[in-house]
């Protein structure tokens, strides 16, 4: 299989959240606010961030930070170690905000498939370069245009999409068996 390198900035674009006030914090509210708590790292899926009471958002805000169902997005801060790189997907429209701690990742769609992205930034080569460029000791930090200097090797666009719809298909299975098991121990 023939891999070209390219930078993540060539074939991606890596948009910042909105700073969004402390004031408008709620408990209850329409729109959810996008954390570190929203990525479950360890299966790279999104998750319903619940160890907060105020994750909701009343105030104001510019449209381009509401999320679609599909988008996918990346933590700016690891507070928890091994965060950076992780990946997850919006799983429905007009609910969630992205805050200045998530970033959106955006495909130049003749270049690089949605899907095979998703698991392109959080491969260990990416999470690699991602730790070595972190900012801070305590609580790290990385940047779009950290994200977007990674290197990386990727095939031609008719393979991403084989690769990327074969492992989001796994990935389907393996959510599917989760949530028969959990249920099963409910019902037990």
């Amino acid at each position: 299989m023939d891999l070209k390198k390219y930078k993540l900035g060539e074939i991606l674009d890596v948009t910042r959240g909105a700073s969004l006030s402390g004031e408008y914090y709620a408990a209850e509210g329409k729109y959810v606010r996008l954390t570190c708590g929203n990525f479950n790292y360890q299966n790279n899926c999104f998750k319903e961030n619940k160890s907060k009471d105020n994750l909701y958002y009343i105030g104001d805000f510019k449209p381009q930070f509401l999320m679609e169902e599909g988008d996918i997005i990346t933590p700016l801060t690891e507070q928890t170690i091994g965060l950076l790189g992780s990946t997850a997907i919006i799983p429905e429209s007009g609910k969630y905000i992205q805050s200045q701690d998530v970033a959106k990742i955006v495909c130049k769609e003749n270049l690089l498939d949605k899907d095979f992205a998703f698991y392109l930034i959080s491969s260990p080569i990416v999470k690699q370069q991602l730790s070595v460029a972190a900012q801070q000791t305590k609580i790290r930090h990385t940047s779009p245009d950290k994200i977007k200097d990674c290197t990386v090797w990727i095939p031609e666009l008719v393979k991403q999409k084989r690769i990327g719809k074969l492992l989001r298909t796994l990935d389907r299975k393996i959510e599917l068996n989760r949530q028969i098991n959990q249920n099963l121990e409910a019902m037990a």
